[in-house]
């Protein structure tokens, strides 16, 4: 406990100096309790949608106002005052207005809770899929090794070789304890396969060596960095974007334009526990297409948003940019034109 006030002491102070926020120099919060968090999540109906989430162990309600709020940042927020299990009071008060109205939630038989009732409206919970340890899948298709060998015979666009050349490095010998999860190496991806057939990670080294300065600070908080994904060739974001149904393709970039990730400095991460080598459970699984991959998503319990913005706030620090719309995606000084690469990744050492 020692070691994080006095890391959180120095993390604000280097804030304050070049005026970033402060909000995840504060003390860790605590774990949210199990009966609370098994609420916590998007509510829809009547044409209307909330999210509930936690802070300091209490639940509040987050009302947007607009649609184009996607994130719930601007929402209005109301605490709720527990009265007994699963029953609520929303106090909603104000200079022409003072009313309390009554807030139940049902569960299923696991627990987790299903819709919630405002006075007399009922909403009903949005799951997504790691809610209910389902997580994101894609239908596999029936042409997968037709799929993989096109992409390894096709050719890079030469428009795409432009610029300077990443000079890529093992991660894992760069970055002293760092921890590899490779999701597209094994099956816990969002294709249920592996795309890639090495387990190794691979990064320009100075986006390599600044991601060991950001592994030596977040040391002081009690976390390690965990590599989801780094480099890519080429034709590995070509059978991803051939393998994706056609009415997702939106979400990831055709291969004529290449992708982050094949220049070699950009990187998907997450964190661990220093103490035990667990991973920490974040606010949302990896390549989870619902609201809370956004940076800003303001729902969740207190821990995951310090534990996703204090990431932030540490990479960003060591020249890292982060993605506005999925909080583990990190480019590596962006403004410098990186020439996209085909490298396989069996060839690298």
């Amino acid at each position: 406990m020692i070691r994080k006030l006095l890391g959180a002491m120095i993390l604000c102070a280097v804030l304050l100096v070049q005026n970033l926020p402060v909000q995840a120099a504060a003390v860790e919060p605590r774990e949210c309790p199990k009966d609370l968090k098994y609420l916590l999540g998007m509510y829809y109906g009547n044409g209307e949608q909330f999210v509930i989430r936690e802070r300091g162990g209490e639940l509040e309600l987050l009302y947007r106002t607009t649609r184009e709020d996607y994130k719930f940042a601007r929402s209005n927020q109301f605490p709720l005052k527990k009265e007994r299990f699963d029953s609520y009071t929303l106090l909603e008060a104000g200079p022409m207005n003072n009313t309390e109205t009554s807030v139940r939630f049902e569960r299923d038989p696991d627990g987790y809770g299903i819709t919630c009732k405002i006075g007399g409206n009922r909403y009903s919970r949005a799951f997504f899929g790691a809610d209910r340890e389902k997580p994101f899948r894609l239908p596999q298709p029936s042409d997968w090794q037709a799929l993989k060998n096109a992409a390894a015979e096709a050719v890079m666009p030469a428009a795409l070789a432009e610029g300077k050349q990443a000079r890529l490095v093992d991660v894992a010998k760069a970055v002293l304890g760092i921890k590899l999860d490779l999701r597209y190496a094994g099956t816990d991806n969002c294709f249920g396969v592996p795309i890639v057939d090495v387990q190794k990670a691979y990064l320009d080294q100075e986006a390599a060596a600044a991601l060991n300065r950001v592994q030596k600070k977040l040391a002081d908080y009690g976390y390690g960095l965990v590599i989801w994904e780094a480099y890519r060739p080429w034709s590995v974001s070509k059978l991803a974007y051939d393998a994706f149904p056609e009415d997702k393709k939106q979400m990831l970039p055709a291969p004529e334009q290449g992708f982050s990730h094949n220049t070699g400095r950009s990187v998907d991460v997450s964190l661990y526990y220093l103490e035990t080598g667990e991973p920490a459970a974040m606010i949302s699984d990896f390549d989870e297409p619902s609201v809370r991959q956004y940076t800003k998503f303001a729902g969740g319990t207190e821990l995951e948003r310090y534990q996703r913005d204090l990431l932030h706030q540490l990479m960003s620090l060591e020249g890292f940019s982060g993605s506005d719309v999925e909080w583990w995606h990190f480019d590596y000084e962006p403004d410098t034109v990186y020439s996209h690469l085909n490298l396989p990744l069996a060839e690298l050492n």
